[in-house]
């Protein structure tokens, strides 16, 4: 007959809770099969709509849907990219990217803010040679233009939002701050207010105009064989100055064209500093 079991058990011992376990530790890995801690209930309602700090926006906010906007203009017409586009590539239903967003007004004017930052973050500081200060704010203006043809295109052909930017409170309207480089560089060769004012819409004008060239491949570059093949195969005879330009134009691109136009541009408004100055008038004196 078996030996009675007279050896009492020892009770379970009990968890000791200084020493940290998978539960309780808290940078403990995940291991299998152990029971996860209890997650907080989620807040009702939208998460909150001011964002974070930049390198720490939530998955979806208004920088995050900026951003990407902007990043779109670089193949896609600013105008072309709508609020149901923007919310399908997030994946999202569209009345979040209103939320956060707002309407479409602010979707175009944030992302031609940012163009005017770019913009504002190549231009040097100011010399003192107005002409050579508005070569390198124009020339830098066409870099910007040419890397972003979406809203060149857009700056093209629609007056809303071209310059002047409605920005949230505490935020900087960089297109005024352009405007402001701008005028101040042509003010530094003393031309009159009327003058300034018209020497900065001549040059706003070409920028607008050659960006657009360049974005919508219009210059004769894009298609120089089909148009040396076309004006080749025209008779000499009946078109004698379509031959004889055929190479040179179906060869002019950015690079040639954007310099004699500025060129010719500059040189315009600089011929109003040798004009004589009408002199003012005298105001009468109160009697």
């Amino acid at each position: 007959m078996p030996a009675a079991r007279t050896a009492a058990r020892k009770p379970a011992a009990e968890p000791d809770h200084k020493t940290p376990t998978a539960r309780n530790a808290p940078n403990a890995p995940n291991v299998p099969g152990a029971p996860e801690a209890p997650t907080p209930p989620r807040r009702r309602g939208r998460p909150s709509k001011a964002d974070s700090a930049i390198g720490a926006e939530p998955m979806l906010s208004r920088v995050a849907i900026l951003q990407h906007a902007i990043q779109l203009t670089k193949s896609v017409p600013l105008d072309q990219i709508s609020m149901v586009q923007l919310a399908k590539d997030f994946g999202v239903a569209p009345g979040l990217i209103h939320y956060y967003l707002g309407g479409r007004d602010q979707l175009v004017s944030g992302v031609l803010n940012d163009y005017y930052r770019q913009r504002l973050t190549r231009i040097p500081s100011l010399t003192g040679d107005w002409r050579a200060d508005v070569e390198a704010i124009a020339r830098l203006s066409f870099e910007v233009a040419v890397e972003n043809p979406g809203v060149s295109i857009y700056v093209a052909s629609h007056n809303r939002f071209r310059l002047f930017q409605d920005v949230e409170p505490g935020e900087i309207d960089y297109g005024m701050e352009f405007f402001n480089r701008m005028t101040s560089a042509f003010m530094q060769g003393g031309f009159t207010a009327e003058q300034v004012a018209l020497a900065y819409h001549l040059l706003a004008q070409y920028l607008v105009s050659a960006s657009m060239a360049e974005a919508s491949r219009q210059l004769p570059a894009h298609h120089q064989a089909f148009i040396e093949k076309k004006l080749g195969s025209v008779s000499a005879l009946q078109y004698p100055g379509a031959r004889y330009v055929s190479k040179a134009f179906s060869r002019l691109s950015s690079d040639t064209a954007f310099e004699e136009g500025l060129r010719i541009t500059l040189d315009g408004i600089a011929a109003w500093q040798r004009e004589p100055r009408p002199a003012r008038k005298p105001r009468a004196r109160a009697a």
